[in-house]
């Protein structure tokens, strides 16, 4: 991304909002952090930002990831695809063991509610 590019995107989100004000500082700055970034991308994302907030954008808000590397909760579909499909279940005797120790920290006996 160009410095001009930089200045163009600043001019577009003044453009949707008043109190955004542009100055050689701001461009710098904003040049600096934006750079390795396509305009494209950040041009995407600055409308999905003027659908949805009437405060101008910050940098964080521009270069987000998409969705795909959210922190959005898989659905069983997703997870049935990360969970490998060869785990075995532990054997009755290790379950057992398991349980008898946790019987042991909590201090049930067998037999008792």
């Amino acid at each position: 991304m160009t410095k001009r590019d930089t200045y163009t995107l600043l001019e577009l989100i003044a453009g949707y909002y008043e109190q955004f004000e542009v100055n050689q500082q701001k461009i710098d700055n904003w040049h600096e952090v934006l750079q390795p970034y396509e305009v494209e991308e950040l041009r995407l994302n600055l409308y999905r930002h003027v659908e949805v907030s009437p405060y101008p954008p910050k940098i964080s808000d521009l270069v987000r990831k998409s969705a795909a590397v959210s922190r959005a909760i898989p659905d069983c579909r997703d997870t049935a695809c990360i969970v490998p499909t060869s785990w075995k279940p532990a054997r009755e005797e290790v379950v057992q063991a398991e349980l008898a120790k946790m019987r042991e920290i909590l201090g049930i006996t067998r037999g008792e509610a």
